[in-house]
């Protein structure tokens, strides 16, 4: 066959086979998906709860022939989640179009038995184009959990205009702790590990028991190594030889060693960057903020089918991304500007319990500091 660029990202065979090899080869980390799972919902506006029962309730004792209580279920509260839309048109410059355009002449040059060859090169060349837009949404969606992890909220604005409209605002029922000077300074000196033992005991009866505590390498520093009382909790675990082979320097691991070891939960150090349209790099996960879980596992990212994939735009051709990539499609068009790759997709993060996650925000502290 004849190939042209038309016919290359129009060829049902030609762009399956650059999705299947970009998903085989892998793609960055993705970071939301440590906390949620893809889950469908069939409807864009749905029921959301904001709160689930983690134990069971105990059950009445009642006399032989008495009649039995009759029980709600018992709930937490509800809402409704609203998806979210994602999308993106990635413009291909002229200089990567030329360079695609003498693979593309090397493949109709080329002898049959030599094409297959010419066509894995082909496959190849365009596949970063392809894992680009798949990347996509999922690194907004990592700063929009990250955010919403760190501080129960998440917002994003439409650039594009100038009264910055809101396109994504969820405010979260976190049970926040703000500490003051008061609560964690003692005689001039940071006492701040005593001070969260203290309030993770007073939680758990109301909230279980916290698998991990999770904060950013800045907040370990100031508050954690930098509390008073580490150094002795820290030698007093572990031994001498392990803290002179330490060279003096505590990871999260060894911290997470002592805290433990002190019935605290693990700490988890989050040092997670994503680039930003403009280029910049943005930290996902907040300073000074400390969030305590039960588990990684907290929700779902809710998607929804594209409208797209039900009434497409006339001349273009939607691809699903694979089949765990929450029906995400790509297409890609030409027109007087140019050719371009684009990507749909409708996701929205939805936290199973967020009444049963802890969040301190150390803002106060840190002035008093």
């Amino acid at each position: 066959m004849l190939l042209t660029i038309q016919t290359l990202f129009n060829d049902p065979d030609v762009v399956q086979a650059t999705i299947d090899r970009v998903l085989q080869q892998g793609l960055d980390r993705i970071y939301w998906q440590q906390y949620l799972t893809f889950r469908r919902t069939s409807t864009r506006v749905f029921k959301d709860y904001l709160g689930t029962v983690t134990g069971v309730v105990a059950g009445s004792i009642n006399s032989r022939y008495g009649e039995k209580p009759i029980r709600e279920r018992k709930s937490l509260g509800s809402g409704y989640g609203e998806i979210a839309y994602l999308g993106d048109a990635f413009q291909m410059d002229v200089e990567r179009l030329s360079e695609l355009q003498d693979l593309i002449d090397k493949f109709n040059e080329a002898k049959t038995e030599d094409q297959q060859a010419a066509m894995t090169e082909i496959i190849n060349y365009i596949a970063d184009d392809y894992r680009q837009i798949i990347l996509a949404p999922h690194k907004r969606m990592d700063i929009v959990v990250g955010s919403l992890l760190m501080t129960g909220a998440a917002t994003v604005k439409n650039k594009d205009n100038a009264d910055g409209i809101e396109l994504l605002d969820i405010s979260l029922p976190f049970k926040f702790i703000t500490p003051t000077a008061a609560d964690a300074i003692v005689d001039s000196k940071l006492k701040f590990i005593l001070y969260i033992q203290s309030e993770i005991q007073k939680l758990r009866a109301q909230y279980g028991v916290f698998e991990k505590m999770i904060m950013t390498r800045g907040t370990f520093n100031k508050y954690i190594i930098g509390s008073s009382e580490f150094g002795e909790t820290f030698k007093m675990i572990l031994s001498q030889n392990q803290f002179m082979l330490a060279g003096g320097l505590i990871t999260s691991q060894m911290a997470s060693q002592v805290f433990t070891g002190i019935g605290l939960p693990a700490i988890e150090i989050k040092e997670d960057y994503v680039e930003e349209q403009d280029g910049t790099n943005k930290q996902i996960y907040a300073d000074d903020r400390i969030t305590l879980l039960r588990s990684d596992n907290i929700g779902w990212m809710r998607h929804h089918t594209p409208y797209e994939a039900t009434d497409p735009v006339e001349g273009r051709t939607y691809r699903p991304v694979g089949n765990d990539n929450g029906q995400m499609l790509i297409s890609n068009y030409r027109d007087k500007n140019g050719r371009y790759m684009e990507y749909t997709a409708e996701w929205i993060p939805q936290i199973a319990a967020p009444n049963k996650i802890v969040n301190f925000d150390l803002a106060t502290l840190k002035a008093a500091l």
